[in-house]
């Protein structure tokens, strides 16, 4: 076999070693890097230009920059937790609406199939019940373990981040921190831009679709608009799912209940999602990453399936490194 599909195939066991037994002990520390690399022109030129200390510089900066992400982040966490808490508070509100929908809903079945009135509805009813007991004897109990998960999950996430801060001041404090090495630069440079390059596009992405959803959920003078637009943004940039999952099966609730002006801007959004998610992503990925956007794809649809929401962006790094060490084989004539 060709010398070059031997290269490529072990990068590609190596990468896969990586991302699932190493990346995970090692993610703070490379953020931590990066981190630094992305803070130190701003170092550079308070040490520089404006002759401050380096230590009093760097903490500074650093914790401006970490302020300023927390900050943000609280900000529009505080605004999704007072809908959650109003969404929670008006639930038997919507328990009742959703009632009345189900039983207009099988009315209008029972007169097109023909049947006794109130026949489609007591069948729902029954089942319903049946559901009720099924999440009371199955599922609250694995909720309740999985909340154990969730605090364990938490306290581990607290400790990372802390971790993160750290490493991030030492490696900026730390003069001595070695260089990579100069034949590995092409590929971490082709890292980075590659990173980069799919941190933006998907946050341009998700910001387009998380204001259209908003909007559109403001234009029906929904309570929660914020909430669920953002919440659907992000749900969108799972692969297969996305966003239809929760418009289409909301828009036909509309249709049931009467409201058709209601279901068009669902369906709208629908549309307005998909469009961006389709038509946006593999452009830009494919611009910059320098290949065609069928590949990129691939990359994102196998990295999600081998590991879950984190794959989106191991994907197309992994294509990225196969795609460097391909050109480096390349240019070195690497032949049988």
């Amino acid at each position: 076999m060709n010398t070059r599909y031997w290269i490529l195939g072990g990068t590609v066991l190596l990468l896969f070693l990586v991302f699932r037994f190493l990346l995970p002990l090692i993610l703070p520390f490379v953020l931590a890097y990066f981190c630094a690399k992305m803070v130190s022109p701003a170092i550079h030129f308070f040490t520089e230009k404006l002759k401050w200390k380096k230590k009093v510089t760097v903490i500074l900066i650093v914790i401006v920059t970490v302020g300023a992400i927390i900050g943000f982040i609280g900000y529009i966490g505080s605004l999704a937790i007072g809908q959650l808490i109003l969404l929670l508070q008006k639930i038997p509100v919507y328990e009742q609406m959703a009632d009345q929908t189900l039983e207009e809903f099988c009315c209008r079945c029972d007169q097109v199939l023909d049947l006794a009135v109130g026949t489609s509805y007591q069948y729902l009813e029954a089942q319903t019940t049946q559901m009720y007991e099924s999440i009371g004897n199955d599922i609250l109990p694995k909720l309740s373990s999985c909340a154990t998960d969730i605090l364990k999950w938490a306290a581990g996430a607290g400790s990372g981040i802390f971790i993160f801060f750290v490493s991030t001041l030492l490696i900026l404090l730390d003069d001595s921190f070695p260089r990579v090495p100069k034949r590995f630069r092409p590929f971490v440079k082709r890292l980075k831009s590659a990173g980069l390059a799919y941190i933006k596009a998907q946050g341009i992405i998700i910001f387009l679709i998380a204001v259209a959803m908003t909007l559109g959920l403001l234009l029906m003078k929904n309570s929660y608009a914020i909430l669920l637009g953002v919440g659907i943004a992000v749900f969108d940039a799972v692969p297969v799912l996305g966003s239809g999952i929760i418009l289409v099966p909301w828009a036909l609730i509309q249709i049931a209940r009467g409201d058709f002006f209601g279901a068009s801007v669902l369906i709208t959004l629908f549309v307005i999602a998909t469009f961006l998610r389709e038509i946006l992503e593999p452009r830009l990925l494919g611009k910059e990453l320098g290949m065609k956007p069928l590949f990129v794809l691939i990359a994102v649809y196998v990295g999600a399936k081998l590991f879950g929401i984190g794959g989106i962006l191991l994907g197309p790094v992994a294509l990225t490194v196969l795609k460097a060490t391909d050109d480096v084989i390349k240019e070195n004539r690497i032949t049988p």
